[in-house]
């Protein structure tokens, strides 16, 4: 039977990777899937930028002393609720704190350090247990998970992603500049894009979900019946919960 990188039996669980760039709508997407079909979720990216964020609090620059701290860190990923899902870090929840923008730009840097790669690849693959998982991020299906049973390539304009960042960030009550988050994404694009070791891209038999003129219930009717149908064929009960995100 064929394995997967984690070491669990394909057929034993349906995993689905969903990539794609910042401000596309993984997370939601995701999220309010992972609710519907009741899946294990887990955003990579918080990964990172927890250890993004260690590294600005405990001033670590050295790439020996990033993957220790990676190898070491007590991060966690929580349900909390109905759509609702934590980061933590010990007992600290951090969930906010990872959304800055500075700690995304310290993550995006890290994360193109082979070796910190490496020390937080187990983690990925051993998420979710014998559960059927979700995890969305930038390489899951490319690199942490090749052969999963769903990959998905969320994508979006770099002008709706940049317009969307600002409306978030102006609904929790924060300025915003369109042209400095615009110059910035188009920053990290390029360098996800450009980098050596797991570049952003698209799987080659990933499914592409353009979602620059699709509302958000709409991607995530989309991306709902892409899972439904991939459950279904695969022989398992699809169980779905119509509890919607708070």
């Amino acid at each position: 039977m064929k394995q997967h990188p984690g070491g669990v039996a394909k057929g034993e669980r349906i995993v689905i990777a969903v990539d794609g760039p910042a401000g596309a709508g993984k997370g939601a997407v995701c999220r309010a899937v992972a609710s519907r079909l009741q899946l294990a979720y887990l955003e990579t990216g918080a990964i990172y930028r927890a250890l993004g964020l260690l590294a600005l609090r405990e001033e670590l620059q050295d790439a020996d002393a990033l993957v220790a701290r990676a190898t070491t860190m007590p991060f966690t990923y929580r349900a909390l609720g109905a759509g609702v899902f934590g980061a933590f870090l010990a007992e600290e929840e951090v969930t906010t704190a990872l959304r800055a923008e500075e700690i995304g730009q310290s993550a995006s840097r890290i994360a193109a350090i082979p070796a910190v790669r490496q020390a937080l690849l187990a983690f990925q693959r051993r998420y979710g247990g014998s559960q059927h998982v979700i995890l969305d991020g930038r390489d899951v299906g490319t690199i942490v998970w090749p052969d999963a049973d769903l990959k998905i390539f969320l994508t979006a304009s770099l002008e709706e992603r940049a317009e969307r960042r600002v409306r978030e960030l102006q609904g929790a009550g924060k300025n915003a500049n369109f042209t400095e988050i615009y110059a910035a994404m188009a920053e990290r694009d390029q360098r996800d894009a450009g980098r050596t070791t797991a570049p952003l891209k698209p799987a080659e038999d990933a499914l592409l979900v353009d979602t620059t003129h699709l509302t958000l219930a709409e991607s995530i009717a989309h991306v709902l019946q892409l899972i439904k149908n991939t459950l279904n064929q695969a022989g398992f009960t699809c169980r779905e919960s119509f509890v919607e995100s708070q």
